[in-house]
Formats: structure tokens, sequence, C-alpha cells
């Protein structure tokens, strides 16, 4: 019994003087060059802060990572390949920035591209057809009614 109560004792000593015995698994991390950053800004120069963003590596449509901007509407991804790497920033409110990043072997950026940035929100489209079919409407009927009062002078 003696022996017992020596062993748990000596191991509960072992535990206290080596905690990560105590633990089953643990964590490291690293912070590791390689990443890129991307940023998203508004026509003004604001920054699309907490924008949707979706990676895409080289030939796969399957998204490699999808997260948010932060405050100053900057992404940060590390590719793990080489190639033309698609990127899309999408606020939810109608605006959407789709970028393409070439990147060699060593992770470096070849060239940058945007494919298209702007408003693509319905709503917009369609104030827009609005007031130009309004605009066309008040032209037509202006020059209906500069007709008619000519006909009546004439009279």
């Amino acid at each position: 019994m003696f022996r017992l109560v020596l062993n748990i004792m000596g191991l509960l000593w072992l535990l206290l003087l080596f905690p990560a015995l105590a633990h089953s698994h643990g964590v490291e991390g690293v912070v590791a060059p390689g990443g890129l950053v991307a940023t998203a800004n508004y026509q003004g120069g604001e920054p699309m802060s907490y924008a949707k963003v979706t990676v895409t590596p080289p030939e796969s449509e399957k998204p490699f990572q999808v997260g948010r901007s932060d405050k100053n509407g900057r992404f940060a991804f590390a590719p793990d390949k080489p190639g033309k790497w698609h990127l899309v920033f999408n606020d939810e409110m109608g605006h959407r920035l789709d970028l393409e990043v070439q990147v060699d072997e060593k992770g470096l950026i070849g060239q940058q591209t945007p494919s298209s940035s702007g408003s693509t929100n319905l709503g917009t489209k369609a104030f827009f057809g609005v007031g130009l079919f309004m605009f066309i409407a008040s032209v037509f009927l202006w020059w209906q009614a500069k007709k008619l009062a000519l006909k009546r002078r004439l009279s």
C-alpha cells in the first residue's frame, strides 16, 4: 500500500514538474513569409470594410479560402502553387471587385489585373433605366408641346 502511494505521488510530481506531459496535445504557431495581401477600395478611396472575399486557385472552381476583409479593406492569403489566382470582393450591397493575381513559383506576384469593378446592383441599373426612359419621354413631350404651340400660332 505504501509503495502505491509513493508511485502516485511520484507521478503527480512528474506532472507538476513537466506540464507538457499532462496535456495530450498542444499547439504551436509561426508567422511565415510568403503571404499576399489584396486591398479593395470604393472609387472615392473608402475601403471595402468587412467585404466577403473568395479566393479561387488556378485551374479550379472550388474556393481555396473564404473570409472577410478587415476594416481597411485588406485580405491576406498564402497561395500554395503558381498560376493565376482569382479573388472576389463582395460587400453584399451591390459592389463587387474581381481580381486576378499571377503568382510565380516563389510565391511572388507577377501581375495584378482587376477584371471588373463598380456597382452591379440591380436597383442602380433599374434606377438608371427608368431615368433614361423619363428623359426620352420628357424630350418627346416637350417636342410635341412645342409643335402644338407653333401650330396654334400659325392658325
